[in-house]
């Protein structure tokens, strides 16, 4: 047998490597695994966006939530709150005040809103949007008392723990804004305070709080009269002019009673003795 040699001087041929197996891939369960923290990251990311937005939400409106937990007793409210407030239903008729499906619309009297004086300015239309108080309180109320209910049923405490923030987000999600157009005067004094009257959305109630009572009176009850009005003097037929005549000139009318005794002889006396009739006179029918 010939062994292969290599000539002198001649490099030897190297061999051919081997084809390899490639990188093996990864198995179907991390897979599933890497999707299902992918979509859990978006989903606990868009959980935490929605709790803050709520969150940031109700701290906005904690002020509409406090007047309207306050409204509850209304009794107990300052004197200076109730005399400057009034309360629209959307179920009772108002002559100053129209509640349709797109929202109220309010005329106030032309008095200043913010003094109550009566002012000459031309009224203002102004929109707002304002936020219902009494949705924003009620959702997460209702949605607590729910989870506190299946926690019992279930009893399980986590359904609770996990209603509260729930109800919250529910709440931001089902919020609602109430149109509320009003048509107002302001005095040269107050021409800069937009922020009266106060205007709160209680679920079918409109709140309105003036600066001053008079407008709260006005708007009720219409407006006063400053001033009695002067009504001319009654005239009667027949009667003389009192006017131009002097008092000897009047003279009385005297009517005669019909066969009553004379004036004098009725008159009380006291300087002489009482007279009295003789004994031979008839006794009256009445006596026995």
């Amino acid at each position: 047998m010939q062994e292969n040699e290599s000539a002198p001087g001649v490099a030897p041929i190297p061999a051919a490597p081997l084809p390899s197996a490639g990188p093996k891939p990864p198995a179907v369960w991390k897979t599933a695994l890497a999707w299902c923290l992918a979509r859990g990251g978006q989903l606990a990311r868009a959980l935490w966006n929605s709790i803050a937005e709520a969150a940031r939400y109700y701290w906005g409106i904690r002020e509409p939530l406090r007047e309207y937990i306050a409204g509850f007793g209304t009794n107990l409210r300052p004197e200076s709150v109730r005399l400057r407030e009034v309360r629209l239903s959307s179920h009772e008729s108002h002559d100053r005040a129209e509640h349709e499906s797109a929202g109220w619309k309010v005329v106030i009297p032309a008095r200043c809103v913010v003094c109550g004086e009566k002012t000459q300015n031309p009224p203002l239309d102004e929109e707002l949007s304002v936020d219902n108080a009494a949705r924003a309180f009620w959702i997460p109320i209702a949605t607590a008392m729910a989870g506190a209910a299946l926690g019992l049923f279930l009893w399980n405490r986590w359904l609770l723990a996990a209603a509260i923030p729930l109800g919250v987000v529910l709440g931001y999600l089902m919020r609602e804004k109430v149109s509320v157009r009003l048509r107002l005067a302001r005095c040269d004094q107050h021409v800069t305070r937009t922020n009266v009257p106060q205007v709160l959305a209680w679920g079918n109630t409109l709140v309105l709080r003036f600066g001053n009572k008079l407008v709260r009176k006005a708007f009720l009850y219409g407006e006063t009269m400053d001033s009695a009005v002067p009504q001319p003097e009654a005239t009667y037929a027949g009667l003389p002019d009192p006017v131009g005549q002097s008092a000897e000139e009047h003279v009385a009318e005297t009517i005669p009673l019909a066969e009553g005794p004379s004036p004098d002889a009725s008159t009380i006396r006291h300087d002489q003795p009482p007279l009295f009739g003789s004994d031979d006179e008839p006794p009256s029918p009445l006596v026995p």
